[in-house]
């Protein structure tokens, strides 16, 4: 019943996958531009820009009707008046420390759900207080083409949420379908009587099918809650941010149906091609019959476990203690075939390789890394084969030294049987694994981020870059600046090497320079003009005293100020009087650009999260005896302390990332309660 559940809510995921982006490029399409050849056919002006709170890029689209009665952007109930700007609840949610609901303009209404194409999406339609300059604007003839706005731009293709669904998902789930239905068919084998055969066929057929469908109807329906859940409200998703639309969901309807069907029809078949040792019912008799018999024909079991009690109380310590070692000695014949020893030297070789490539240059220790990770997941079931006969042999001596049977046939058992275990630590080191890379990989920032990083804490907004369209109205701008800013120009040769500033004297002499109304060398005091220069890659800086314009493109305007905190007044003033393209700290771009790769680490945590929990359940219904709380707290540690070893090496090759402790601590507490909660279990029959 349980394998069922959890097999409908991976089906139920991949449901709501595929629902949820079929209704995104359905919402995206409805919402795109349709951009027409002449302005003459057009029914508006439209633009596009992009902004950010808190490092998370969203869209700003800038909107200027030419005919009023033309149907407004889907989700808007009408067209922004002048100066006025609507935007997305998640947006204006986010963005409320940092002045977002005035930002673009006055404050006009929220964006519809249908024009967005997810609840939690980041949006802003915004439209100018006067009429702009239409030179970098786009003419339109209304809505209904897909057009790559930052929601869209940043989302992966379904497929590759599908294959990570099913690789980290799916397949452990199917692993626990398989071992709950082998578990439950060595129980019936145990417990249960066969039918007579004088009972019909048919008869026989269809209980045994409606005993098995039972529980598996039950697990299948309690699986698809998810679905039901998300299909009744928007449902957000722990930890990502993201909030899915009930709608689409319960468009998928059909898609549902099926999927939860399939996987019951999968665990349905799992469960009747599972092997089973039938027992025929001569056998059976035969088992049931037979009993130790004396002389005279009597039964003479009880009579014999009476003697063998009496014989063992007559038992000296010597005795007892030869009987023991004994024990002990048989240990060692009964055990599997010993893992060849060229197997453990090759991983031994494959985990050097990973520990030695943190000292080669760049791309070879890359490629030593990737090399050493391979092998070592290759040779991990012949190591892992290896430790759990090793441990299996310990637990089996300490069981006959201490007079513990449970431990020594426990410990026996593991010598003789131990693929079990080794293939699901196994596969776990190695989901785990991958999961911990790739988290890692996917938070590589890169040494452009990091380096803008550290010059965000260096100057914060204390120096804002304004870049325009042609023509701004720089009186109009600079007077919109809240008191403590002022502003200049940055005038930037054709190869970009070398810039002036100009502006007045007040503001150069906030940047420790001269005022002088020639262009004067400038040996860069303070760290702002340190930051400006190196981002820009200038050779040579200048200052002088004048009026910049900035009809070229290159040029950008320097907004300066003492004290940090000046960035929301800064982009307001910037959006009600410039043709603005961007506002932006120096670096800035690079940490944005790099956000969308840690969210997707989000995604793999929680993908492989769930994945590591149901193969730990998997391993639990797999050994179901209670001796073997040592052997699975074992395995954790030898888990936990691999995958931490490995990704700590990965980072110090890339120097950069951090560690999914989330995931880890989440394995290692779940780890640690199903090998204490097997210790609660009665040994199986």
């Amino acid at each position: 019943m349980v394998a069922s559940c959890v097999l409908a809510m991976v089906a139920s995921s991949m449901v709501i996958a595929v629902a949820t982006y079929e209704g995104r490029a359905a919402r995206d399409r409805a919402r795109g531009p349709v951009i027409t050849e002449t302005a003459r056919d057009a029914v508006a002006w439209w633009a596009s820009r992009f902004d950010s709170v808190d490092h998370v890029q969203h869209s700003v689209v800038l909107v200027e009707p030419l005919d009023s009665s033309a149907p407004p952007p889907p989700g808007l109930t009408r067209w922004p008046a002048p100066g006025e700007a609507m935007l997305s609840p998640e947006l204006l949610s986010r963005g409320a420390m940092e002045g977002i609901r005035t930002r673009y303009g006055r404050f006009g209404g929220v964006i519809g759900r249908e024009g967005l194409v997810a609840p939690s999406e980041r949006l802003a339609y915004a439209r100018p207080p006067t009429p702009p300059n239409t030179d970098s604007w786009l003419p339109i003839s209304g809505f209904g083409r897909p057009f790559p706005l930052v929601e869209t731009l940043n989302q992966r293709d379904l497929p590759e949420v599908l294959l990570a669904l099913g690789a980290l998902t799916l397949l452990p789930a199917i692993a626990l379908m398989t071992t709950a239905a082998h578990h439950t068919s060595q129980t019936e084998s145990h417990r249960g009587e066969p039918t007579k055969p004088a009972e019909p066929r048919r008869r026989r057929a269809l209980a045994s099918l409606v005993e098995k469908a039972s529980p598996l109807a039950i697990g299948s329906a309690a699986g698809s809650l998810p679905l039901v859940l998300a299909a009744s409200i928007d449902l957000p998703i722990p930890a990502t941010g993201y909030i899915l639309n009930s709608t689409d969901i319960r468009t998928a309807w059909p898609l549902a149906c099926a999927a939860i069907l399939t996987s019951f029809v999968i665990g349905l078949v799992t469960l009747l091609r599972t092997r089973r040792d039938r027992v025929t019912e001569k056998d059976w008799d035969a088992r049931r019959n037979r009993k130790p018999q004396n002389d005279q024909g009597t039964d003479t079991d009880h009579e014999t476990q009476n003697d063998r009690k009496a014989g063992r109380e007559q038992e000296t310590g010597k005795e007892r203690k030869a009987r023991r070692d004994q024990a002990a000695g048989e240990v060692d014949t009964a055990q599997s075939r010993p893992v060849p020893r060229w197997r453990l030297t090759a991983c031994a070789l494959a985990v050097a390789a990973i520990a030695l490539s943190q000292y080669l240059p760049s791309a070879g220790g890359l490629t030593a890394f990737a090399v050493g990770t391979i092998g070592m997941w290759l040779l991990l079931p012949s190591v892992t084969t290896a430790i759990v006969m090793a441990g299996g042999r310990e637990l089996a001596r300490r069981g006959a030294a201490s007079g513990r049977p449970a431990l020594l046939v426990g410990g026996r058992r593991l010598v003789a049987h131990p693929k079990p275990l080794a293939r699901l630590s196994t596969a776990l080191i190695i989901l785990l694994g991958t999961v911990t890379l790739l988290q890692i990989w996917e938070g590589h920032l890169g040494d452009p981020a990091r380096a803008a990083l550290a010059t965000e804490r260096r100057i914060g907004d204390t120096l804002l870059l304004v870049r325009t369209a042609e023509h701004p109205n720089l009186k109009g701008f600079s007077r919109a600046l809240p008191g403590s800013s002022a502003l200049a120009v940055l005038l930037t040769s054709e190869n970009g090497e070398h810039a002036t500033l100009v502006g007045p004297c007040g503001t150069l002499r906030m940047l420790k320079l001269p005022c002088t109304t020639v262009p004067a060398p400038v040996d860069p005091e303070d760290s702002r003009l340190r930051e400006l220069q190196v981002w820009y890659g200038l050779r040579t800086l200048t200052s002088q005293v004048g009026r910049g314009r900035t009809e070229q493109p290159r040029n950008l305007l320097v907004v300066v100020s003492d004290t940090r905190g000046q960035y929301p007044q800064v982009a307001r003033a910037a959006y009600a009087t410039l043709p603005v393209l961007e506002t932006s700290i120096p670096g800035s771009g690079w940490i944005d650009a790099a956000t969308p790769r840690t969210g997707l680490g989000t995604w793999l945590t929680l993908f492989g999260l769930a994945g590591v929990l149901i193969l730990l359940l998997t391993t639990w219904l797999s050994l179901p005896r209670w001796h073997l709380t040592a052997p699975l707290l074992t395995m954790t540690a030898l888990t936990i302390a691999t995958t931490t070893w490995h990704g700590l090496f990965l980072i110090a090759v890339t120097k950069d990332g951090t560690l999914p402790w989330p995931l880890l601590t989440a394995t290692t507490a779940t780890s640690a309660l199903l090998a204490l909660s097997a210790g609660l279990r009665r040994p199986a029959p």
